[in-house]
């Protein structure tokens, strides 16, 4: 304890330095938890847009049906497959799909979709799918009524209330043709989706492609979503060696996943460039201080006092003010990422269209994760814990009588 206060009052002897010394510390354990925080709020927001606009956290399909999404490709919805999934540990929600195109038409106007039949209730649960109807009414479990996406309606005319005529082919090449009401029209931030999505219940689709009891994808919620590796696990285990082709969400969203790494790889060399500079100005301040300091040294190590304790002394002055940095920066950067983490920043303008074309809610959430900020924190010890290498080998191989005269 009485080297630290040693330490302490050592580091204050000079205010000027030690406070310049701090404030780079504190720059950069400031800059580098926000920009993390951005970086993994914003991963954190994509991921629960991708699963909860479709996918889920895993996909239970058949083999090959995601590189040939083809209706000839559809499984079996058995009791079985139901009781695997929904008896394994971290398995949230489960919403089966039946998706296949058709073409669409309502008066002189044709145009192909994306027919979507899934069950309504679990459906809303996963992509919360009643709050984007803006006319009409949601599904149904029961009835031949269907949802229309806002872009698609536009284009043909229709609004709810209307007939809509589906044609296509169904499972193993039978025709599929029927007339459908539209209960409601349903809007979606992506162009793609808005463009040529309709919905109906599972049984009408099942019906209207003769795939009786099946379907193409079964999408799952997780629990715990950091338990995806081990919950996948279990489930390729349960499941064997069979038709089943179980996948994560960032497996099939393999584009949104590169272009995620790109922006963060820039984000992390941004923060090293960052750590560089703090680090090069720390070691320029320990050899200005230990050159200053060289004739005191002498003196001190001359009256008595060891050179491995004159070194312990230096490196808790290091330290001390390495802490000083660290604990402000975390005192200013905490109150900001605890606020935007609880209102996210609602971006505008370009930048926000560019977004919504993607189908992704233009917020800018921070994420407060205890792993990143303490990462910082040890990122920030290290470098000085490195720097003190320079003073202490001074230190140590100090000649008395060299330093009295210097």
């Amino acid at each position: 304890m009485s080297d630290i206060r040693l330490a302490w009052r050592n580091i204050w002897r000079n205010k000027r330095r030690t406070l310049l010394t701090a404030a780079s510390v504190f720059l950069a354990i400031f800059l580098a938890l926000i920009v993390r925080s951005i970086q993994t709020g914003w991963f954190d927001h994509l991921t629960d847009i991708v699963v909860q606009s479709y996918t889920g956290h895993i996909q239970i399909h058949k083999k090959g049906y995601w590189d040939d999404r083809d209706i000839n490709n559809a499984i079996v919805f058995s009791d079985s497959l139901i009781t695997m999934v929904r008896s394994t540990e971290n398995v949230d929600k489960t919403v089966p799909r039946l998706e296949y195109f058709s073409l669409s038409s309502y008066g002189k106007q044709t145009k192909g979709v994306l027919l979507s039949g899934t069950d309504p209730v679990s459906e809303d649960a996963l992509t919360h799918l009643s709050k984007k109807v803006v006319k009409g009414r949601y599904l149904q479990r029961s009835g031949n009524g269907i949802l229309v996406a806002e872009g698609l309606a536009s284009f043909l005319g229709l609004t709810a209330g209307d007939t809509l005529v589906l044609l296509g082919q169904g499972f193993h090449g039978i025709s599929a043709a029927g007339k459908f009401p539209v209960l409601g029209i349903v809007h979606f931030p992506s162009p793609q989706f808005n463009n040529q999505m309709v919905y109906m219940n599972l049984a009408t689709a099942q019906d209207f492609f003769s795939a009786e009891k099946r379907i193409t994808s079964l999408s799952i919620t997780l629990t715990k979503p950091d338990g995806i590796n081990a919950t996948l696990a279990s489930l390729k285990s349960r499941a064997g060696d069979g038709q089943y082709e179980i996948m994560r969400w960032d497996e099939m969203m393999v584009e949104v996943m590169q272009q995620l790494k790109v922006k963060t790889a820039g984000g992390m060399i941004i923060i090293a460039i960052l750590y560089m500079i703090v680090g090069f100005g720390i070691f320029g301040t320990v050899i200005m201080m230990t050159t200053e300091r060289t004739r005191e040294f002498g003196v001190i190590v001359s009256v008595g006092m060891q050179k491995r304790r004159l070194a312990v002394i230096l490196v808790l002055e290091m330290f001390l003010i390495g802490l000083t940095g660290i604990v402000t920066g975390l005192a200013a950067a905490l109150p900001i990422m605890i606020w935007f983490n609880l209102h996210p920043i609602h971006l505008w303008g370009s930048m926000a269209q560019a977004f919504i074309s993607y189908g992704i809610e233009p917020l800018m959430p921070l994420a407060l994760k205890p792993e990143f900020i303490v990462s910082n924190v040890i990122i920030v010890l290290a470098i000085v814990a490195v720097t003190c290498i320079f003073p202490v080998r001074k230190i140590l191989k100090l000649k008395v009588a060299v330093a009295l005269h210097q």
